[in-house]
């Protein structure tokens, strides 16, 4: 089988017209559409997921909650978007970081964020949610009990039902959820660390003597990753060449033009 030919572009001139179609392809009939962040530690995963939904905000004023669980992030810090850790709390804010953080650790850290996050996604379930729902460490999530990596499923698998988009970053696809791959229509992927992962990378695109090749032209330095619908199969190589600065949700700012669209103040469905 040959090797696929994927084109290179910066994410500035590819990334308004895929926050402008996420989910949109079909006009007469929008769904949301999950997507799945693999990468190891410092490939540039949050700085994506940061990009993107800061992005989202700007053009289509998505309701978005990124659940965070590590005890600290300072990309997650540069959106500039509210950080709190009641669930009550979060559900106030159109866009929001959810960060349960504690001082507590082993057992009881794990419990605490359990039923904070737990709490969360519980209420959050209702008809027309209409959110972008992002984990930065989805593996981590599901770990935290049997109920919760139930919970996690249900929102991959029927969560579309309820107009919620999902993204799960996860550092390895070895034991994640099924239905992280599955259910997302984009995968979004780093260069892996070793080649046990570029094999499992390449077989979320499809065949691996297809896509390992596009995997190991990706320039780690350049923080390049791979992106690609699995319904169209439309694939490219991009990387992030814009900085990220702090936009309040609440910010004027969001009233003029974001790379020449005019930003949205409604989003008919949050996918």
């Amino acid at each position: 089988m040959a090797t696929r030919q994927v084109e290179r572009y910066p994410w500035s001139e590819i990334g308004p017209e895929f926050i402008a179609s996420w989910g949109r392809a079909n006009p007469k009939n929008p769904q949301p559409e999950h997507m799945e962040i693999v990468g190891m530690n410092g490939s540039g995963k949050t700085h994506f997921l940061c990009t993107i939904s800061q992005e989202r905000m700007l053009m289509r004023n998505t309701p978005e909650i990124i659940i965070a669980t590590k005890p600290a992030d300072d990309t997650l810090q540069q959106l500039g978007w509210p950080i709190v850790r009641n669930p009550r709390e979060a559900l106030k804010h159109r866009q929001v970081i959810f960060w349960p953080q504690t001082s507590a650790i082993g057992r009881q850290r794990r419990a605490e964020q359990n039923e904070a996050i737990y709490d969360l996604l519980s209420t959050l379930w209702t008809p027309n949610a209409n959110t972008v729902v992002a984990y930065d460490e989805i593996a981590y999530v599901e770990s935290l009990s049997p109920d919760m990596r139930d919970l996690v499923e249900m929102y991959w698998r029927e969560g579309r039902s309820q107009g919620i988009t999902v993204i799960g970053m996860k550092q390895r696809p070895q034991g994640a959820n099924r239905h992280m791959s599955s259910e997302t229509y984009w995968t979004v992927a780093y260069p892996p660390k070793d080649r046990d992962d570029m094999e499992r990378f390449a077989e979320l695109f499809g065949a691996r003597q297809t896509w390992i090749p596009v995997l190991e032209s990706l320039d780690a330095n350049r923080h390049e990753f791979l992106i690609r619908h699995a319904r169209t199969g439309t694939a490219y190589i991009s990387w992030v060449d814009i900085p990220l600065q702090p936009i309040p949700p609440e910010s004027d700012d969001r009233m003029v033009r974001y790379l020449g669209h005019e930003r949205r103040e409604t989003d008919e469905f949050g996918g």
